[in-house]
């Protein structure tokens, strides 16, 4: 077989590894729903188990033996046959209305809902369970029907027998007097006396080996049993909700196949951090490290010949955490010793500031109404009044830069056109004059807001920020019009969310996590 032959093969049991990884991430991302489904199921189940009456069974035993009669077969067939009828028989009227007079205070009517028979395949067993809320009654219910069972087919055989010999001797008083009939009349005497054979040993096949007992603990309701089973079936209920949930939304299965259907590169994956345990800081050190990997990404992408260079933040839709990305990216720059300008350019749902725990106060709206309103050059004083420093450089370290940031501002009554309109454009060339390395604009998402399309035109490079358990495969479709429309090709991706390897090394980037999460 040749290499070109042996490639489908690997290329399907890769894409079955993508559907796997899948279905992980879509039930991964949906535990919530899916814990919340286990215990509101587990629970009621639980509660009404609890509350439900105690029901007491109790199980009396038949033994069938093999028959000696000579009239009676005793092959394997005919022996299972005469169990399963008997089987049936014990749930009868007529046993159940007898049993009924042996116990008192229920009729035949009760009892049919109370009693239950059953053969064991590997034994001649006959099991006869009562169920009742009082134990000793659940026995007393047991033992009757056992008895009156006997009794009845005892009866019915001596009925059966009786009638048997009744029309054999009218044969005989028939065939008496008739030539040539002694043969025949010796032949039915020989039957007569088998009969009387068979009617000694009437009953004697079938007998109780076990008298019921009182049971010490109730058969139902078992409130742990339920709540086991009810917890395994909402469990999978949750699963199959949450992959039914997937198909009607799906998603991408991880930063490669979001690499793929954008067609760009994927800058870095950052795993998502949540929550206050180990596992935390282990996983902010891994952020720490790719922000640290995006910055030396970034400084050999970017030509050394062009400063500042002005990138562009911005994601798909909200919530996906171009903000935080460029917080966490420009302090890495900063870090790193390059003079770093944030610029919070989303005036709708700004959050920048609060990451640096800095007032929006005179910021970039203010600058452009500013603009806006005067057609005079942009006054410096301007920008004076609306930077705020936050890490400054220090003589004693060589590579610490210095990180500034511009809030969003007061808040704009139409942001869109102070965004789209030319004020913006003479902030940014005003900018482009400053001695900064890098600017960092953060901007609203793409999709279905004009601000960072507009913006996209007056960048250097574009940046895309995508939280992989944000985006559906119909947001992407979106976003990738978007793109095309606009004619960029954007630097690439910040994968946020992905599941990145847990490694102790990431444990020496503690005190960079602090001094990161801690505005200097």
């Amino acid at each position: 077989m040749s290499v070109s032959s042996a490639r489908p093969s690997g290329s399907s049991r890769g894409e079955e590894n993508i559907e796997v990884r899948r279905y992980l991430d879509a039930v991964w991302r949906r535990r919530w729903m899916i814990a919340a489904i286990v215990a509101i199921i587990t629970g009621v189940v639980l509660v009404i188990s609890l509350l439900l009456p105690k029901n007491y069974t109790a199980t009396a035993r038949l033994v069938f033996e093999e028959t000696t009669s000579p009239l009676g077969q005793t092959d394997e067939a005919s022996t299972q046959r005469r169990l399963v009828t008997t089987e049936t028989l014990l749930t009868s009227s007529e046993v159940l209305d007898a049993a009924a007079r042996r116990v008192p205070g229920v009729d035949g009517d009760e009892l049919e809902d109370q009693v239950e028979s059953s053969v064991e395949e590997d034994a001649n067993i006959i099991n006869i369970s009562a169920t009742d809320r009082d134990a000793d009654q659940a026995a007393r219910i047991a033992n009757a029907v056992a008895r009156a069972f006997l009794f009845e087919r005892e009866r019915l055989d001596r009925q059966r027998l009786s009638r048997a010999r009744e029309q054999l001797e009218a044969e005989i008083a028939r065939l008496e007097g008739t030539p040539n009939a002694d043969a025949q009349v010796g032949a039915i005497r020989d039957q007569i006396s088998e009969l009387a054979v068979s009617e000694a040993s009437v009953g004697s096949d079938l007998s109780i080996a076990e008298t019921a007992e009182p049971p010490d603990a109730p058969a139902s309701p078992r409130p742990f049993r339920n709540a086991v089973l009810a917890f395994f079936g909402a469990l999978f209920l949750g699963v199959l909700v949450a992959l039914a949930r997937d198909q009607l939304t799906p998603r991408v299965s991880g930063p490669r196949e979001l690499g793929r259907l954008l067609d760009l590169p994927v800058l870095i994956d950052i795993p998502h951090v949540g929550g206050r345990s180990a596992r935390r800081m282990l996983l902010s050190g891994a952020e720490v490290e790719a922000y640290q990997t995006l910055r030396s990404s970034l400084e050999l992408t970017m030509p050394a010949d062009r400063r500042p260079h002005m990138l562009l933040m911005t994601g798909a839709l909200h919530a996906e955490g171009k903000t935080t990305a460029t917080a966490r990216l420009g302090r890495a720059l900063a870090q790193g010793g390059h003079r770093v300008l944030l610029v919070s350019a989303d005036l709708r749902v700004p959050r920048l500031h609060e990451l640096f725990g800095l007032p929006l106060g005179f910021g970039l709206s203010d600058i452009l109404a500013v603009l806006d309103w005067k057609s005079d050059p942009m006054d410096d004083s301007l920008l004076d009044q609306a930077m705020h420093h936050v890490i400054v450089p220090a003589e004693s370290q060589a590579r610490r830069g210095e990180l500034d940031v511009i809030t969003s501002g007061t808040k704009a009554k139409d942001p869109g056109r102070l965004i789209a309109g030319p004020a913006m454009r003479a902030f940014l060339d005003r900018v482009r004059e400053l001695d900064y390395d890098y600017v960092l604009i953060d901007a609203p998402p793409l999709i279905g807001i004009a601000d960072s399309q507009a913006l996209a035109r007056h960048v250097d490079d574009v940046i895309l920020v995508n939280r992989l358990d944000r985006l559906t495969l119909e947001r992407i479709g979106e976003l990738r019009d978007v793109i095309d429309r606009l004619g960029i090709r954007p630097l690439g991706i910040v994968v946020i969310g992905s599941r990145g390897e847990i490694s102790p090394y990431y444990l020496q980037r503690r005190p960079l996590i602090e001094e990161q999460q801690a505005p200097s």
